[in-house]
């Protein structure tokens, strides 16, 4: 089973989008469709959705574009989970704007640091704050 801390800041990226994409459609998700979200050219998006085919973390066809697995989701749901942790955080306690934040998160994500986003979670979650 791969772990988050194993992919990098571009494996975590793609996934999030295609977890976010996957929860807005109930189909194969198109090469096409994740290199305009993200901002890249078909066939940088075609090599990562090939990289992350071979961890496990999508089903991907030439030509019928990619498909989640459940790895994929159990990954990309704790990615997701700490970005938006981090997202109130930095908004909540650090006063941030919204776009700010969410543009911050996503780099702080990619840090092997369980226990910064633990300590995020305790902050956000004591009445004193």
């Amino acid at each position: 089973m791969e772990e988050i801390n194993d992919l990098t800041y571009a494996e975590k990226m793609y996934l999030l989008k295609i977890y976010q994409l996957s929860m807005d459609e109930d189909k194969r998700i198109s090469t096409t469709q994740i290199a305009k979200l993200l901002e890249v050219k078909a066939p940088s998006a075609t090599d990562m959705l090939k990289r992350l085919a071979c961890k496990g973390l999508v089903s991907y066809s030439k030509y019928q574009g990619c498909e989640i697995t459940k790895e994929g989701i159990s990954i990309a749901s704790v990615i997701l989970e700490q970005m938006l942790l981090t997202q109130r955080f930095l908004n909540t306690q650090l006063g941030m704007a919204m776009e700010d934040s969410q543009r911050i998160a996503e780099k702080i994500i990619t840090l092997d640091e369980p226990l910064l986003f633990d300590s995020f979670a305790k902050i956000l979650s004591s009445p004193n704050r």
